[in-house]
């Protein structure tokens, strides 16, 4: 039979290095069994599986968590986390910044005052080079970047959307992708696990989250690595996010195989 509580604090250890211990010596204090609960399932059970590896699953829990907006001492934790398992302080950046299309400027500028607070803590610096990539041109390059994970997505939006505002597929080519996904410091593969994450912990908008699944399956992510995600996000933002997070999963694949999926 596993020792799921040995085997959580050792991949605890692992992850999060000794603040996770103090985490547990914490909740021990107010409720046992809570820190139970969070060493057997969430890192007996959950981070001890292989499909992702750590900094992958630290970069998915840094942008749900961002997203979600609710739980600054726990993003905390896991800037920490991501910086113990690998992650640079660039890519933890990105990573905050890429969730301004999907929770907004004040999520987002909550989170990087978060993040400068671990890094003075742990006395590292973030790189102050412009990524930018440029004023000119942005509706091209976007066009460019947004077909990687959807081609054709641009007359997707316009049939959607140029009947209300013609500037909205402007806005979300321009910025989303001219913008943000065009800075590079991560790859597309990062930004759609970064991305699922978070539309699936937020859980307000399914069909963002479909087709950033199919975004992600055509940046190489399997249907396995997606449903790792979503039982990543079962922590954070519990079953229900998680389980209708694997169902689009499963219905995006199916879509794609069956060759009706965008």
């Amino acid at each position: 039979m596993t020792d799921f509580a040995a085997t959580g604090r050792k991949k605890l250890l692992e992850i999060d290095g000794e603040a996770g211990v103090r985490v547990e010596e914490a909740l021990n204090g107010i409720c046992p069994d809570l820190a139970r609960y969070l060493i057997e399932y969430s890192f007996g059970e959950i981070y001890t599986r292989e499909i992702l590896d750590n900094r992958t699953k630290e970069q998915a829990v840094v942008a749900a968590l961002t997203a979600m907006g609710t739980a600054a001492p726990q993003l905390k934790v896991h800037i920490h986390a991501a910086l113990h398992v690998g992650c640079n302080p660039e890519e933890i950046r990105e990573i905050i910044i890429q969730m301004i299309g999907y929770a907004g400027f004040p999520a987002t500028l909550n989170a990087m005052g978060t993040l400068m607070d671990v890094l003075q803590e742990t006395g590292q610096t973030l790189s102050k080079v412009s990524a930018h990539a440029g004023s000119e041109g942005r509706y091209e390059r976007g066009k460019e970047w947004l077909s990687r994970i959807a081609p054709g997505q641009e007359q997707a939006l316009k049939e959607s959307f140029d009947k209300i505002n013609t500037d909205i597929t402007r806005f979300v080519i321009e910025f989303g992708y001219g913008d943000i996904y065009a800075r590079g410091i991560l790859p597309v593969r990062s930004r759609q696990v970064a991305t699922i994450a978070a539309l699936a912990a937020k859980g307000t908008a399914p069909s963002q989250l479909r087709f950033h699944i199919g975004g992600g399956l055509r940046a190489g992510l399997s249907e396995a690595e997606i449903v790792e995600i979503m039982l990543l996000v079962s922590i954070y933002a519990g079953f229900p996010a998680a389980l209708n997070g694997i169902l689009a999963t499963r219905e995006v694949v199916t879509a794609m195989k069956e060759g009706t999926g965008r």
